[in-house]
């Protein structure tokens, strides 16, 4: 079988029948959807609803392997020729699967996701926490725990891994939830235990993976909180990377530190996931300290600029994009292959343009995606190594594709995106597996992404397979296409400003784990409304945000196109 050929029969349900027509269009400003808008928005619905089926269908085939006494999720299946391994592991099951299958189950199956979700994260708390509230991996059955003593830097890892990869982007995208109390639980205890006395504070890690995760959720969860004790820890771990390590390695972290000995445990550095961490983390903490702590700022900004430029300069490939890893005092890179994951890092750069102002950083990222457009197999790379964790390493490249192109739009690569992300969904088998490993989870993220991308960020309650909501933007206006196969009543919810009402996030930089925002609506400001033929009407974002009710019959076409109304109501 090759990449290009479905590994499953096609759902009837992705059919499309003819259809009649109803829009919503800005009627008041004379403007009418073209017909090659109204034409892109409903093929945009067939994608976006492919998307979710294969995200609900991934996750009811994990959700078919619980255990039957914890109730948990395994760790993988037969995978590379590996044992199935039935034990919850935090940083890879908790981390990678479940969360996203949380997501999956709100967009798609609400009653999983009031019911089955939160019974897993109740044996989750009740059967994995070990220190305080942090999380070990366990067993399965009544089995226990996998280590027989307490590791304080596996439970922080772990934990961490929990935060940054499953919870924050759960609360970025819902807001308050069970699982964001979870994780502030969490947070606040990785915290209290953090091991590692330095001059600048005590640290979680000596090592850049973990510290890198710390900064981003920390930095995330202040924004939210004003927990002083959240700032404390950014800064400490800030103040170490910034003021003490960086001016002896020559701009570049090293991946492992003898905090007693103040010298790098290893030269190298890793460009990829397991270790660029740390280069998102502290363009995080400067956005932080320059709202928070300007003082601050203004010490980290030459080490934070110098890192940026050191990187650019010894750790990108010829086409631009970055090495897998990278010795830091020789600036060679050590293995002969990119970070699949390369959008990552960029993020950390294109905030580093929006933090400074810098040009040449944002010119990086314009080389960048230019790149995977002309050379597309850094969506989808079918070599070894990078494909031997394919179901990983294509939904993190398509994962960085589109974070960054909702900033920096490039001609041609919305095309190889939709071919990349066909490919990664034709890989889901009949029974809902992808490969059998907790890597499967981010399969359903990228889908979600994609989805929401395909909708700008617009979802249908409750949702149908049988309907297919998307749409297409230009400027202040936005054109919806809602297809019904089957007879369905429900809303279509717009969305909002999610990386300010939900994480209070001073300006919406690039960031791993985040829910790009495509259209939005502000909850205050008054938006102009046509259904069909009707007058328009004016409704303030909340309402659009709460959805706008519809009842179509089968066979039949909603077209809402969602202009800005150009004020703000009581004067605002």
């Amino acid at each position: 079988m090759t990449h290009d050929e479905p590994n499953h029969t096609r759902p009837r349900h992705l059919v499309w029948t003819s259809t009649v027509l109803l829009v919503l269009t800005l009627a008041a400003l004379g403007v009418s959807a073209a017909p090659d808008d109204e034409a892109r928005a409903a093929a945009n619905g067939r994608l976006a609803t492919r998307a979710l089926v294969e995200s609900q269908r991934v996750m009811q085939g994990w959700l078919a392997r619980r255990d039957a006494v914890s109730g948990l999720l395994p760790h993988r299946g037969v995978f590379l020729g590996s044992q199935p391994d039935p034990s919850w592991v935090v940083a890879n099951t908790a981390a990678d699967l479940y969360p996203f299958m949380v997501m999956a189950a709100r967009l798609t199956e609400p009653a999983a996701y009031h019911g089955t979700m939160l019974d897993i994260l109740r044996q989750e708390t009740l059967r994995t926490t070990r220190v305080g509230r942090l999380s070990d991996d366990v067993k399965a059955g009544n089995g226990g725990f996998l280590r027989p003593s307490v590791d304080m830097d596996a439970i922080i890892f772990g934990s961490s891994e929990y935060m940054k990869d499953g919870l924050i982007p759960l609360t970025e995208l819902f807001g308050d939830t069970p699982w964001y109390h979870r994780m502030e639980g969490i947070a606040t205890d990785i915290v209290a235990q953090a091991p590692y006395q330095t001059s600048r504070g005590r640290l979680p890690a000596r090592t850049t993976e973990i510290n890198g995760n710390m900064l981003q959720v920390l930095s995330r969860l202040y924004h939210r909180t004003g927990n002083p004790a959240y700032l404390a820890q950014v800064l400490a771990i800030a103040d170490f990377y910034f003021l003490d390590m960086l001016p002896t390695t020559g701009g570049l972290p090293a991946d492992r530190w003898d905090v007693a000995a103040r010298k790098p445990l290893t030269t190298r550095f890793v460009l990829s996931d397991h270790g660029n961490e740390i280069v998102g983390g502290l363009a995080e903490a400067f956005v932080l300290a320059s709202h928070a702590r300007p003082d601050k700022a203004a010490q980290y900004r030459p080490a934070f600029i110098g890192m940026i430029d050191r990187l650019l300069a010894v750790g990108l490939n010829g086409d631009g994009l970055w090495h897998h890893d990278i010795d830091i005092v020789t600036g060679q890179p050590i293995a002969p292959r990119h970070a699949h994951c390369w959008g990552y890092m960029f993020n950390a750069v294109y905030t580093a343009y929006m933090a400074t102002g810098e040009p040449r950083f944002k010119a990086a990222v314009d080389r960048a995606l230019a790149t995977v457009t002309e050379k597309p197999d850094y969506l989808f790379d079918t070599t070894p190594p990078v494909a031997w964790w394919s179901a990983d390493s294509y939904s993190d490249a398509i994962e960085s594709a589109l974070v960054l192109m909702n900033r920096v739009p490039q001609e041609g690569l919305p095309a190889r995106i939709d071919e990349a992300t066909r490919q990664m969904l034709d890989r889901v088998r009949p029974d809902g597996i992808v490969e059998d490993w907790h890597g499967d989870g981010n399969v359903i993220r990228t889908a979600l992404m994609y989805a929401m991308w395909k909708s700008q960020g617009a979802r249908l309650e409750p949702w149908n397979r049988r309907v297919h909501l998307g749409a297409v933007r230009e400027g202040d206006r936005a054109l919806f296409s809602v297809t019904a196969e089957a007879p369905w009543s429900g809303v279509v919810r717009l969305d909002h400003p999610r990386h300010r009402d939900h994480l209070h996030l001073p300006i919406n930089y690039p960031r791993l784990n985040e829910w790009p925002e495509w259209f939005t609506v502000e909850h205050d400001r008054r938006y102009l409304l046509t259904v069909g033929s009707a007058a328009p009407v004016e409704r303030l974002g909340a309402e659009l945000v709460q959805g706008v009710p519809l009842s179509l019959k089968a066979g039949e076409t909603v077209r809402l196109t969602v202009a800005d109304g150009g004020a703000a109501p009581y004067g605002k």
